[in-house]
C-alpha cells in the first residue's frame, strides 16, 4: 500500500514538470487534480488522495480505507486501518522530495471457498525518503527501513508466525539514454523467525540471522511500462474489455517488448536453521540468484542455488558419513534459445481476453512451438558442483530436451574430479563400516580408467549421449550401452 502513493505522486509530476516554488492552497489543489487525475472518477472524488499544504511541504495523505468501502465483509474484513502521510517539497531543480514516517497495526479477516483465515500485520516503525524524478515516474534514489515487522496468518489448514527485527533499503535510477534507464536496488533484513504448524500440530521454527537481496535492472524501457501501468490502472475494475481497449492493450505489450536488457538479482540467507520434530537442519549460507536479458527472441533465464556448510540433526547420518557431508553445494543452470518475444506477440496476436479460453488447444500448441524453436528446450549446466573433504565434483555442459516427444532428448556435459584418488581412498577405508562403499570404489576404479587428465590436474569426463542414448566418454563408446 506504500507504493501506491508514491506512483501516483510520479504519475502526478510526470504530467507537467513543476519548478520549486512557494507551498501554497492553490499548488496543493493542483497537485491533488494532477494526483487523482488517472483515477476513475468516483474514486478520483472519494477522498483516497488529498492534498493540503504545509509550513514547508505539501501533506499529502492517502486513505486505504476507502478501497475497501465496497467489499463484501463476510468475505473480507480489516481493522486498524489508517490513512498514511507524505511529506513533499519542491526543489530548486525540479525534482522533489518525499519523505513518510508511519506504523502499521492491522487484523483482519478474509474467506476463500468455505475457509477462513484470520492475520494481522503489524510494523513498529517504517521510514522513507527520496528524490522523486517526475520525468522517470519513479524515485531516482529512496532510503527505505522498518522496525519490528510481525505477521501472523491462521486458518484450518495451518497457523503463520513471522517477524523481522529490522530492515533497511536503498535504491537508485540512472538515465542510460533517453528512453532507457538502469535501476539496482538492496536490501537487508535482521532478526528473522517464523513458526508454522500444521493441522497434525506438526511445528517447523525456521530462523536466520539476515537476509538481504540485490536487484539490478539494466537497459529498463521505461515509457511504455508506464503506459502499460496507466492502462491496468484506467482498467482495473472493469470485468470485460471493449475491442478497442483489447486492441490498446495488445499494442501495449508489443510496446514493451523486449522491456529490459538484463534483470540480476540475488538473495543471500545467513545461518538459516529449520527446526522440525525429527531435528534441526541448517546452513551457514543460503544463496539464490536469477538472471535474465530480457523478454526477446533467443531469451535465456538462470537459475541458482548455492548451500554452504549445510548441516544435520545429529545421529541422522552415520559416523561414515559424515565426512562425506558436502562443505558446499552448487546448482546454477539456465534455459536457453527462448524465443520470448515471438511466442509473446502469437498470444496477443490470438488472445480473446474475455473468453473462459483464451487460446484454443491448437493456439497454445503452436505457442509452444513458437517459445520453443524446433520444439527444443535447451538446458545449459553453468555450474553444478559439490565439494567436501574427501571429494570435490563439478559438471559443465547441456541437455537438449523435445517436451512434445517423450523420451527425445541429447546430453553433452563434462565432469571433472579434483584429488580422485582421495575419494576412491576414502570409499575403500570405510568399506568394511558401509559394504556400498566397497562397490562404488570398484566403480570409480572403472570409471577413472576413461578419465583424461584437463589442464589444471583435475581428472575428467566428457560424457556425450546422443538420441538413440548411445553414450561416448572422452569420445569412445562405452563399452556397456544402456
Amino acid at each position: 500500500m506504500r507504493l501506491l502513493p508514491a506512483l501516483l505522486l510520479s504519475t502526478a509530476l510526470v504530467a507537467q514538470p513543476v519548478q520549486a516554488a512557494d507551498i501554497s492552497h492553490q499548488g496543493a489543489q493542483e497537485l491533488e487534480q494532477k494526483f487523482t487525475a488517472y483515477l476513475p472518477e468516483t474514486l478520483a472524488k472519494s477522498g483516497l488522495i488529498k492534498v493540503r499544504p504545509g509550513t514547508a511541504d505539501y501533506e499529502l495523505t492517502f486513505d486505504p480505507t476507502v478501497l475497501l468501502k465496497d467489499v463484501d465483509p463476510k468475505t473480507f474484513s480489516i481493522s486498524g486501518l489508517k490513512p498514511f502521510l507524505s511529506l513533499i517539497r519542491p526543489m530548486e531543480d525540479g525534482l522533489w522530495h518525499f519523505s513518510q514516517a508511519a506504523d502499521l497495526d492491522v487484523k483482519g479477516q478474509f474467506t476463500a471457498g468455505t475457509e477462513k483465515t484470520d492475520f494481522t500485520y503489524k510494523v513498529d516503525a517504517m521510514r522513507t525518503e527520496g528524490i522523486v524524478d517526475p520525468d522517470l515516474l519513479y524515485f531516482k534514489s529512496a532510503d527505505m527501513s522498518a522496525d519490528g515487522l510481525f505477521m501472523t496468518s491462521t486458518s484450518p489448514q495451518q497457523s503463520v508466525e513471522a517477524r523481522f527485527g529490522s530492515m533497511k533499503s536503498t535504491m537508485n535510477a540512472t538515465r542510460t539514454t533517453p528512453e532507457t534507464i538502469d535501476i539496482r536496488s538492496n536490501m537487508a533484513m535482521k532478526g528473522f523467525t517464523e513458526t508454522i504448524i500444521d493441522p497434525a500440530k506438526m511445528k517447523v521454527d525456521i530462523s536466520a540471522d539476515s537476509m538481504t537481496a540485490d536487484v539490478a535492472f539494466n537497459g529498463l524501457t521505461y515509457r511504455p511500462v508506464q503506459d502499460l501501468v496507466f492502462f491496468v490502472l484506467d482498467n482495473v475494475k472493469k470485468e470485460k474489455l471493449l475491442p478497442t481497449e483489447q486492441v490498446r492493450l495488445k499494442a501495449l505489450v508489443r510496446a514493451n517488448l523486449p522491456m529490459f536488457d538484463n534483470l540480476l538479482e540475488s538473495i543471500e540467507v545467513a545461518n538459516l536453521k529449520v527446526a522440525t520434530p525429527t531435528g534441526t537442519y541448517g546452513a551457514e549460507t543460503l544463496r539464490y540468484t536469477i538472471d535474465t536479458n530480457g523478454l526477446k527472441d533467443d531469451a535465456k533465464v538462470g537459475f541458482g542455488v548455492t548451500i554452504d556448510k549445510p548441516s544435520l540433526p545429529p545421529g541422522l547420518v552415520p559416523d561414515a558419513f559424515a565426512s562425506a557431508l558436502p562443505e558446499t553445494v552448487t546448482t546454477r543452470i539456465s534455459l536457453e534459445k527462448l524465443n520470448l518475444a515471438s511466442g509473446i506477440t502469437y498470444l496477443i496476436d490470438r488472445a480473446n481476453f474475455d473468453a473462459d479460453k483464451p487460446l484454443t488447444d491448437e493456439q497454445s500448441a503452436e505457442a509452444g512451438r513458437i517459445f520453443l524453436p524446433g520444439g527444443a528446450m535447451t538446458i545449459k549446466y553453468d555450474e553444478v558442483s559439490a565439494r567436501s573433504a574427501v571429494y570435490d565434483f563439478s559438471l559443465s555442459g547441456t541437455t537438449t530436451v523435445y517436451p512434445e516427444q517423450q523420451g527425445r532428448q541429447n546430453t553433452d556435459i563434462t565432469l571433472y574430479a579434483k584429488d580422485f584418488d582421495k575419494t576412491i581412498s576414502y570409499l575403500q577405508n570405510n568399506a568394511a563400516t558401509v559394504p556400498e562403499f566397497g562397490q562404488a570404489a570398484f566403480m570409480l576404479l572403472m570409471v577413472k580408467g576413461f578419465a583424461k587428465r584437463a589442464p589444471d590436474g583435475r581428472d575428467m569426463w566428457n560424457i556425450v549421449v546422443d538420441e538413440n542414448k548411445k553414450v561416448k566418454i572422452n569420445g569412445q563408446d562405452l563399452p556397456f550401452q544402456p
